[in-house]
């Protein structure tokens, strides 16, 4: 039986892929930060299926490859963000959070200050984890 990330040992982030695959598709990995196995585990077929340059041919050959040595990537959930997806959440998080800093300093008074916050935050989910808010984000840009 395949394993999934959560059960493969943990010398995975030793194995690095130039030794597994070809010098272009290893170099291809590279380019996106993925050089040890324990980095390709983290990525599902449809996040690596959304990287530039990266179809079923070479879905099929990371495949195999992992299947040589008991592995497999996780499906990927449509209902579930991929991890640019949660990556686009962070950043914009980030973007919301670094404006109002600017906008709190630039403020005339404390009080245009706190408002500005509590607008600012009013608009953001600042409660769940990133992927709940990336999940929530994912299905308004379905919807």
């Amino acid at each position: 039986m395949p394993m999934s990330e959560a059960t493969a040992p943990q010398d995975l982030a030793t194995i690095q892929l130039k030794t597994m695959f070809t010098p272009r598709l290893s170099n291809m990995l590279a380019r996106q930060g993925i050089r040890t196995l324990a980095d390709l585990m983290t990525y599902t077929h449809h996040d690596l299926d959304s990287l530039p340059a990266f179809g079923v041919g070479t879905l099929a050959t990371i495949d195999a490859a992992l299947a040589e040595r008991g592995l497999r990537l996780e499906r990927h959930d449509p209902h579930q963000p991929t991890l640019l997806e949660e990556f686009d959440t962070v950043l914009e998080q980030r973007d919301q959070l670094l404006a109002l800093i600017e906008r709190i300093t630039d403020s005339v008074s404390t009080v245009e200050g706190l408002r500005d916050i509590d607008t600012t935050l009013g608009g953001m989910d600042t409660k769940p984890t990133v992927r709940q808010a990336a999940t929530t984000r994912h299905r308004d840009n379905r919807g």
